[in-house]
């Protein structure tokens, strides 16, 4: 199967010259690697030249516009930037941030998993971070959720769930959505991404569980799902307590402002039933009541 990556870089100096190694030793290589330089002040842009003078299909792609960055929505737009600039034909597409690392045989296995099963929309393995000399799961959402720094999506799936939403929230919005068009989300717990960059290490886990909330608010969870998840990562998650009152004033944040919506109500009204029905698969496993 052929694939293309989209990697949006903002000041990535230190760490994305690994990442394209990494890509670069892939048994199967993509068809083009489109790196977005998000407007870096360092020298972000000289390191992916150097690459792309080895490797014909690395591909730079300059974004000069100088806009605020925000959870989400920037990262988004510099996505659609090198979306814009594709010019082959593909099966699968991918947004990779530039702070990870892969093993050789992760995008073949991602092509397998593709290849094995003509309904499945998004696929992608699990992020670990470094604790003590250990590579340990990054654990801020379910194991069965594709973290939005490594997305695989089929093109038809892209194209069915009309690609990513410039909103906090857009890589939790891409699996419901494609959900809702009846494809479905793997995880290839054996395939393992390193991330040298722990999220929330910029600004910080409590303003990210802000914008998590935030990000609730506008996938129209309602604010009984949104509480059941602010208390679950309050219990989970340091600083304990702290982290479930920072989701919970993100959605209440947002409702204040009559923040808009990034799914119809029709979506919302499925992103609620499903939501329900997971939490109450996770509390009494094996029923099938809703509530």
């Amino acid at each position: 199967m052929q694939y293309i990556i989209i990697m949006p870089a903002y000041n990535e100096q230190h760490y994305i010259g690994r990442a394209i190694e990494a890509i670069s030793r892939q048994t199967l290589l993509p068809r083009r690697l489109i790196v977005v330089n998000d407007g870096s002040t360092d020298s972000t842009a000289d390191v992916v030249r150097g690459y792309a003078a080895q490797h014909s299909w690395i591909q730079l792609v300059n974004n000069d516009k100088k806009e605020q960055r925000a959870a989400g929505s920037k990262v988004v737009r510099a996505f659609y930037i090198g979306y814009k600039a594709i010019a082959e034909e593909y099966d699968f597409l991918v947004k990779f941030d530039a702070d990870l690392e892969i093993p050789p045989y992760y995008f073949g296995r991602i092509a397998g998993l593709f290849d094995a099963n003509p309904r499945l929309g998004i696929a992608g393995g699990t992020i670990a971070v470094e604790e003590n000399g250990q590579w340990v799961y990054e654990n801020f959402s379910d194991v069965d959720h594709v973290k939005g720094a490594f997305k695989a999506y089929r093109r038809q799936c892209f194209q069915d769930i009309g690609g990513l939403r410039a909103s906090i929230g857009w890589d939790t919005a891409d699996e419901l959505l494609a959900r809702y068009h009846g494809w479905s989300i793997q995880v290839d717990t054996g395939l393992q991404v390193r991330h040298y960059r722990p999220l929330g290490a910029e600004t910080g886990s409590v303003k990210i569980r802000v914008k998590v909330g935030n990000g609730m608010y506008r996938l129209r969870y309602g604010f009984l799902i949104t509480l059941i998840s602010a208390v679950k990562a309050g219990y989970l998650n340091k600083p304990y307590a702290l982290t479930g009152l920072a989701v919970m004033w993100g959605w209440i944040q947002s409702w204040l402002r009559h923040e808009d919506f990034i799914v119809t109500k029709e979506e919302g009204q499925f992103i609620r039933r499903f939501r329900r029905q997971r939490m109450l698969r996770k509390a009494f496993p094996g029923t099938d009541a809703v509530f």
